[in-house]
């Protein structure tokens, strides 16, 4: 009978010792290994470049965008850039072109968030349907250029033919034609010239 179980025994034995050393073996081989911690990404530039210039095309190729600037810099941990300078004009298919400048730019998601800082203007530029020019004057605006709107929660002018509209918060969309002000704060429309009289 005992002659019977020896085996099962020691079966049972070697194979208790084998998950023993295999466990000592394991807590043994991660106490060596040292797990250093995944390094930390950081806002530093990996590329830039002075005088630039970039384009944004439909499938047609055609050009919906363009963007210049003095100085640019690649941001790889947000795939940001930020331009000194920059000059942008948006080419829509059916609505106004507009043109932007400001001290300095931030560009986002592959171009069409466009962050404009510091004496940052948007001229929407006249033509057949709307001959008066309307020019909108902040600090910081940002544009969505596949939207084609721009807006800003901080103070704002904008000056749209003879009416000038200042106000706290605009949202500009070129495609309505709609200016929305959020806090109106002054409105003032200028007179028509009077016309010269007839000598």
């Amino acid at each position: 009978m005992m002659k019977d179980r020896l085996p099962t025994v020691a079966s049972t034995v070697i194979l208790l010792a084998l998950v023993i050393g295999t466990w000592i073996a394991a807590e043994h081989t991660k106490r060596a290994i040292v797990i250093e911690a995944a390094a930390k990404q950081t806002h530093e530039p990996d590329s830039w470049g002075q005088n630039i210039v970039t384009v944004r095309t439909n499938d047609q190729g055609m050009a919906t965008s363009r963007l210049l600037g003095d100085y640019m810099e690649h941001f790889p941990d947000d795939d940001s850039y930020d331009v000194v300078s920059p000059k942008a004009t948006n080419v829509p298919d059916e609505s106004p072109l507009t043109q932007a400048t400001a001290r300095a730019a931030t560009i986002l998601d592959d171009g069409n968030r466009i962050i404009l800082k510091g004496d940052a203007i948007i001229r929407r530029l006249p033509d057949s349907n709307k001959p008066e020019p309307m020019v909108v004057r902040s600090e910081k605006i940002t544009i969505l250029a596949a939207e084609d709107v721009a807006f800003t929660d901080l103070p704002a002018v904008a000056q749209d033919g003879r009416t000038r509209l200042s106000g706290i918060g605009m949202h500009y969309d070129n495609q309505t034609g709609e200016l929305r002000v959020e806090r109106s704060t002054d409105v003032e429309i200028s007179p028509r010239e009077q016309e010269k009289p007839a000598q």
